[in-house]
């Protein structure tokens, strides 16, 4: 069962992550880190695509990787989608962004 999926944050900060999910069609966001704010949740932005809840976090508050998980934990034809558009961000920089 697939619940989430892991991306790089050498390229990707944790202020440009709400901005891929806009990119998501159906997608909402719930919560985003407050501009300017250095340190935080780990699980710093919320949304929702289609009813389902995603978070993305940042394992212990310093990581080198973002994860991207369904809310609660469980496999759902909406990861395809988010994945996706994570996806296309990385084809899109040439990088390994995620």
């Amino acid at each position: 069962m697939l619940t989430g999926f892991r991306i790089s944050n050498l390229f990707v900060r944790r202020g440009s992550l709400p901005n891929i999910v806009c990119t998501i069609p159906g997608a909402r966001i719930v919560r985003k880190q407050r501009s300017f704010r250095l340190a935080g949740r780990d699980d710093f932005c919320e949304f929702v695509v289609d009813g389902k809840t995603f978070l993305v976090i940042e394992p212990f508050g310093d990581n080198s990787q973002f994860w991207v998980v369904t809310e609660p934990p469980e496999d759902c034809p909406q990861l395809a989608k988010v994945r996706d558009a994570f996806r296309k961000r990385r084809v899109l920089f040439g990088l390994l962004a995620g």
